[in-house]
């Protein structure tokens, strides 16, 4: 399973404690007026697909700036719209023993429309 990934940024210090390894997903129905990621709202741009092993293998090259407090934090866009792509991605982080953060509005938490689209 692939991710439609928007961005990586590999040393965030405000997206969860710690250092964070910091993905972005593409796509949100939300349209928020002060939104920080307008650039992520839009699904069908996307051009980098991700598999959920090589997204950690890309951040764990970052671990050892971790330390104990820090991890992966998934972003976007709004994440819960490639739900089952994350809870794969978390379990597999979970695995390796991956501390894991979400930023999300939490408005899609459901598969029924018209959230999850």
């Amino acid at each position: 399973m692939q991710g439609a990934i928007h961005s990586l940024e590999s040393f965030g210090s405000v997206d969860g404690p710690g250092i964070r390894y910091i993905i972005f997903l593409y796509g949100c129905n939300m349209r928020c007026k002060y939104c920080h990621n307008v650039d992520t709202w839009d699904r069908s741009r996307c051009t980098q697909f991700m598999e959920p092993d090589e997204l950690l293998d890309k951040a764990e090259r970052y671990r050892s700036y971790w330390r104990q407090d820090g991890g992966i934090t998934v972003s976007g866009g709004e994440a819960l719209l490639q739900m089952d792509f994350l809870l794969e991605l978390f379990k597999k982080a979970k695995e390796r023993g991956i501390n894991t953060c979400l930023d999300t509005s939490a408005q899609p938490f459901t598969r029924e429309q018209p959230f999850f689209g």
